[in-house]
């Protein structure tokens, strides 16, 4: 019966926040060594209105991480009074070693050995709100396809990224199983469209009382019994 299974990215296969955190680290100390004058903008409450200012410019890259962060350093690195050319290329500088780090990823436990079990089974494509490169965090050859929020016009929980990933693969929503951590984006937004869904709580997430899906679990090896009850199920 299961004909795709749709996986998110972060949080659900890596965590996220302390790879973001090394990420802004390594960055911020590119921009020192090459473009000083700008590293007064990288003081948190500076970034943060940096952030809104070209949000509010730029409503359409709102949600799209890398254009976003360009855009970001762009902006700061004219603001250093360099010219519109030499900007745009220490933007895409600076973007590369934040990218690089943020790529640097620990899987999981046991992550790895699920998908390149389901990978034998099952057609995988990855959709994320994030900008995670599979090849760079070296995942990409159990994945067909891979649908990010630079890549559609909106994120989850918006249909766009999981519509994409049906006609991709050419098949129906009920013959789909999205698995992702967050019960808003990943789990409610794909159930909605008609997908089977698995919530995956890693342990250190605070408890969501109030919201248990039907299919949930705190282990990704407890994956592959759960895809098979839905099968069972149907």
């Amino acid at each position: 019966m299961i004909k795709l299974i749709t996986f998110d990215l972060d949080n659900t296969l890596w965590e996220i926040d302390p790879v973001i955190v090394k990420a802004d680290h390594a960055m911020r100390n590119w921009i020192e060594q090459h473009v000083p004058e700008a590293v007064a903008q990288l003081e948190l409450q500076q970034f943060k209105t940096l952030r809104q200012r070209v949000v509010e410019e730029h409503p359409d890259i709102a949600h799209k991480p890398t254009f976003l962060r360009k855009k970001m350093l762009y902006r700061m690195f004219r603001a250093a009074a360099l010219e519109h050319d030499h900007a745009e290329h220490m933007s895409e500088q600076a973007f590369e070693v934040f990218f690089h780090h943020r790529n640097q990823v620990t899987l999981f436990h046991e992550a790895e050995a699920l998908l390149q079990q389901l990978s034998q089974r099952y057609p995988l494509i990855a959709l994320t709100n994030g900008n995670a490169d599979l090849q760079r965090v070296g995942i990409g050859q159990y994945f067909r396809a891979h649908f990010n929020a630079d890549k559609v016009p909106n994120p989850k929980p918006f249909p766009d990224m999981f519509e994409a990933a049906l006609a991709f693969a050419g098949v129906k929503a009920h013959e789909a199983v999205h698995i992702g951590d967050h019960p808003d984006e990943d789990v409610a937004a794909a159930a909605a469209l008609g997908f089977h869904t698995i919530w995956f709580n890693p342990p250190y997430h605070p408890e969501r009382p109030a919201f248990t899906p039907r299919y949930h679990t705190r282990q990704l090896r407890e994956i592959p019994a759960l895809l098979a009850q839905i099968e069972q199920e149907g």
